[in-house]
C-alpha cells in the first residue's frame, strides 16, 4: 500500500472522495466510483463468484461444492479497492468500511428469503489485537439498507487459525477445518454471511458448514470483493 494512500486515509473529511478527496455527496466521487472494477454476476460463478466462467458453475464447485450455496459481490479484488480494504483493516482505518458496506448493500440483488445477517466473526483474541471487526463494520449497513435482522454473537470462531494470508490455497481449507461454531437453531433458515474480501473461501466454507450444521437451508456468501 503506498505512504500516499495511508497518508491520505488519515484525513478523510465529511463529503470528502474517499480517493481523490474531492468534494463528494457520497463516499466516492462518480469518476472514481467508476474507476473500480466491478464483480460481475453474469461472468462469475454462480456459486463461489470465481471471474470468468460466463456464468457457469466452475470446475472447483462442480468438483466439491462448498458448504454456502452461492455468492455476490462488489468489486473485483485489484487496485484501488484493495487499498481501501487493507488500509481499514491494517492501517486501523476503520470507518472505511462502513461506506464499503453501503456499496455492497446497492450491489446484492438476490436477496429475497434471507432471514438473518451474520457478519464473520474474529476469534477473540485477534478481536482484541485488531480492535474491531471489519465483516460487522460492513455488515451493519448492509443490514439496515435491506431492512434484514443482523445477527452477532451466535456464530463464533472458536480456532485461532494462522493467517489465511501466509497459507497455500490447500493449506487454507486445512487449516479452517472445525474453525466455527454455532450457538442456536437455524432449522428452515436462509442465511447472508458477510465478509470484506473473499480469496479461497475456506474461511465462509467453514463458517457456512457450522451455519448448515445448525440447521441454515441456505447460506449466502455478500462480499465487498472477490479475487479475480
Amino acid at each position: 500500500m503506498s505512504n500516499f494512500i495511508v497518508d491520505f486515509f488519515n484525513y478523510i473529511a465529511p463529503h470528502q472522495c474517499l480517493l481523490c478527496s474531492g468534494t463528494s455527496l457520497h463516499s466516492l466521487c462518480k469518476p472514481c466510483e467508476q474507476s473500480l472494477a466491478p464483480w460481475i454476476a453474469s461472468d462469475s460463478c454462480p456459486c463461489c463468484g470465481y471471474v470468468n466462467t460466463q456464468g457457469h458453475f466452475c470446475g472447483a464447485c462442480l468438483q466439491a461444492k462448498p458448504a454456502f450455496d452461492h455468492t455476490q459481490a462488489a468489486f473485483l479484488y485489484i487496485e484501488p479497492i484493495a487499498s481501501l480494504i487493507q488500509a481499514a483493516k491494517f492501517a486501523k482505518q476503520w470507518s472505511l468500511l462502513p461506506p464499503l458496506g453501503e456499496f455492497l448493500a446497492t450491489c446484492i440483488t438476490e436477496q429475497q428469503g434471507i432471514d438473518r445477517i451474520i457478519p464473520l466473526p474474529l476469534h477473540p483474541a485477534r478481536l482484541v489485537e485488531r480492535g474491531f471487526n471489519q465483516a460487522l463494520e460492513i455488515a451493519r449497513p448492509v443490514a439496515a439498507a435491506l431492512r434484514i435482522p443482523l445477527e452477532i454473537g451466535r456464530l463464533q470462531r472458536i480456532k485461532d487459525t494462522e493467517h489465511q494470508a501466509r497459507l497455500s490455497a490447500n493449506a487454507r481449507w486445512q487449516n479452517m477445518r472445525g474453525a466455527f461454531h454455532y450457538q442456536g437453531d437455524l432449522s428452515g433458515q436462509r442465511i447472508a454471511l458477510i465478509d470484506d474480501v473473499m480469496t479461497s473461501g475456506a474461511s465462509l466454507n467453514a463458517a457456512a458448514r457450522a451455519l448448515k450444521a445448525a440447521g441454515a437451508i441456505d447460506v449466502q456468501v455478500w462480499v465487498v470483493a472477490r479475487t479475480p
